[in-house]
């Protein structure tokens, strides 16, 4: 019994994105109740309707990148490995077993992309990301990997899908249920309660939290080799490979149309080398990043160009709505958030 309670809640709060009766009081006398279609057509008013539930994605930041690999009983002269006390390049004995690892910082990351927004709960996005790092020489056990270059670049296509955990409608859902133990008060509690509330449900909450699942595909890029020129007929040939990372995603709306996010995310990935004269070995990579980004929405309703019409709210003109303020502010701002 408590299990399918504890459900309904978890159920309820996930579908809660429907706007408060109070979120849509209609202040200033201009009615979003009802709202007008957004284009003269019933055809163009679907259009905008679906487009404006797409945003741009942009973002850039830094990551930590770790990779490591083993290597197996052979003859050293095939890898291009060296020890610590021999500083120039040589050829050692190896170990039945040789894991050999290296950790570096990249900078920059960028990625963009395209996000849909399905009813304030669920998201679909793909984009493209690039970077640019140093890499260090793998080491371990007193060896080390030599490697000819130190710079390297990558690109990742990817796809991706998110959940919403928190936003300004789970807000309002957890304040209505936070404020039901006083239907039951006394009168003057009951009232001052009341007042408290709708004070809080009025505001514009802009902090948003979600999670996000992500599948790729990475490509580096090769122009510049990393292995000795002796060695890459046997080592250049890496393939690209898939790539699985999870997404945090902290967001802050400056409008309904433009916010600013953070997000963290952990990625794996392997390279393998399948060169036809070599025994195939992979290089398993995780990467752990911080990102600051810049979303737009694509707006569905247009902005009024009318002369002489100074509503910087939506409004309507021949049952058409229109906006009256620039994407980056809120287009039904309330008392106090005019700015």
């Amino acid at each position: 019994m408590i299990k399918k309670k504890v459900f309904l809640l978890f159920t309820f709060f996930l579908l809660a994105s429907a706007p408060s009766f109070s979120q849509d009081e209609d202040i200033f006398g201009i009615t979003r109740k009802a709202r007008a279609p957004k284009s003269e057509s019933s055809l163009g008013n679907a259009f905008r309707t679906i487009r404006e539930m797409f945003s741009f994605q942009l973002s850039t930041g830094v990551a930590q990148y770790t990779m490591g690999t083993e290597f197996y009983s052979g003859d050293g002269k095939v890898y291009p490995i060296t020890q610590y006390q021999n500083y120039e390049f040589g050829y050692a004995p190896l170990p039945d077993t040789l894991a050999l690892s290296t950790r570096q910082w990249i900078l920059p990351t960028m990625e963009a992309g395209l996000r849909l927004n399905l009813f304030n709960i669920l998201s679909l996005g793909g984009g493209y990301g690039w970077e640019k790092g140093i890499l260090n020489p793998f080491e371990g056990a007193g060896y080390q990997f030599s490697l000819e270059g130190i710079d390297y670049r990558a690109t990742n296509y990817y796809v991706s899908a998110g959940l919403v955990l928190y936003d300004a409608s789970r807000r309002r859902f957890l304040l209505k249920q936070k404020y039901k133990k006083f239907n039951g008060a006394n009168r003057e509690l009951k009232m001052r309660m009341e007042k408290e509330y709708n004070q809080r449900i009025r505001q514009n909450y802009p902090w948003s939290i979600s999670v996000e699942a992500e599948v790729g595909r990475v490509k580096v890029n090769q122009e510049e080799p990393l292995i000795p020129k002796a060695y890459q007929a046997r080592l250049s040939a890496v393939e690209d490979q898939y790539t699985y990372a999870g997404v945090l995603r902290v967001s802050y709306e400056f409008s309904e149309y433009a916010s600013l996010f953070v997000k963290g995310k952990y990625m794996q990935r392997s390279f393998v080398n399948n060169s036809a004269d070599f025994t195939p070995f992979k290089m398993d990579n995780e990467v752990y990043s911080l990102q600051t980004g810049l979303a737009l929405k694509i707006p569905g309703t247009k902005r009024c160009k009318i002369n002489g019409c100074g509503v910087v709210m939506k409004h309507n003109h021949n049952g058409v709505e229109y906006r009256g303020s620039s994407i980056f502010y809120f287009q039904n701002r309330k008392i106090g958030q005019w700015y």
